[in-house]
C-alpha cells in the first residue's frame, strides 16, 4: 500500500474473484470494486486520498470469503490479515 495517493494492492485472492475495497477516510468512505487477476492479485487507487489521514482504515473483501485489512498504528501500517 502506498499513501501518496492511496494505492491498495492485494494478493492471495482467488483468480477472477470479485473484490470490494473500502477505504474509511473520515469523514467519508470510498469504495472501489475490482476483479482479481488470474494470479489472485489486484491494485486499486484512490487518487483523492493523500498523506496519512487520521482514522484511515482499508478493508478488501472477496466474493469467495477472503479478506485483508490495513489500519495505521502510529506511523506504521499493519500487515494484512487473511
Amino acid at each position: 500500500m502506498t499513501l501518496h495517493p492511496l494505492q491498495v494492492t492485494g494478493s492471495n485472492f482467488g483468480p477472477g474473484e470479485r473484490v470490494t475495497v473500502i477505504a474509511n477516510v473520515p469523514p467519508r468512505m470510498l469504495t472501489e470494486r475490482v476483479v482479481a487477476s488470474t494470479h489472485g492479485s489486484f491494485v486499486v487507487q484512490f487518487p483523492a486520498v493523500t498523506g496519512t489521514p487520521r482514522g484511515l482504515y482499508v478493508r478488501a473483501a472477496g466474493s469467495e470469503g477472503r479478506a485483508a485489512i490495513y489500519a495505521p498504528r502510529g506511523s506504521r501500517i499493519s500487515p494484512p490479515t487473511t
